[in-house]
């Protein structure tokens, strides 16, 4: 009867797909929020807190999958920085639906728009990114893009912010508000490209 010396490990592979695909859905969620009104939120915050759980399911699943290997594909620290990473993503999304929720925010600044839409990009990238960890190969320019579009992101935080304060001089509070939530999107964008150098880490140590 035939047997395996190793056990199978590419469910590790499928994780971590599945993990990015839920960064795709919050990032559609973190969309219609924007187009939505106060009274109209509850469905989208419920559906990104649904994603947010579900993103934390995926990450124990992964782990759970590391302890219960005895040989994985990859060196078990990129394993656990992988799942983090991607975690972090969704938690900052989901951070910055729930503040634009309590907070009640209307009539955010054009700029937090094109976050959102820089958010999306990086999340359909990654997600396209993940089955190639099987072979780590044409991951080269998913890495050259997350890096551009992190770039592109800073330079949008920045401007964002100075109109913001501008904006609002005399509203202190607003300022505070709508800076929570802006700065809870740079990290997202921040966490996307933590993602990418954890994968070209990964891929280096292949190579």
């Amino acid at each position: 009867m035939a047997f395996r010396l190793t056990p199978q490990n590419d469910t590790f592979y499928d994780l971590f797909t599945a993990s990015a695909e839920l960064l795709v859905g919050g990032s559609r969620a973190l969309t219609a929020l924007l187009a939505s009104t106060p009274e109209d939120r509850g469905d989208v915050v419920a559906t990104m807190r649904d994603l947010e759980l579900q993103a934390d399911e995926a990450t124990h699943a992964i782990l759970r999958r590391v302890n219960g290997s005895f040989i994985t594909p990859f060196d078990r620290a990129d394993i656990h920085a992988l799942a983090d990473a991607l975690d972090d993503c969704m938690d900052f999304m989901e951070a910055a639906v729930d503040l634009i929720d309590i907070y009640q925010l209307e009539a955010l600044p054009r700029g937090v728009a094109r976050q959102v839409d820089l958010l999306g990009r990086m999340a359909d990238l990654t997600a396209a990114a993940m089955p190639s960890l099987r072979e780590l190969s044409s991951l080269g320019d998913y890495l050259i893009e997350i890096n551009r579009l992190e770039n592109e992101g800073d330079r949008n935080h920045r401007r964002l912010l100075a109109k913001v304060m501008d904006e609002n001089a005399d509203n202190v509070i607003r300022v505070l508000k709508v800076k929570g939530v802006i700065d809870e999107l740079k990290r997202a964008i921040d966490g996307f490209e933590r993602v990418a150098h954890v994968v070209e880490s990964m891929a280096l140590k292949g190579a």
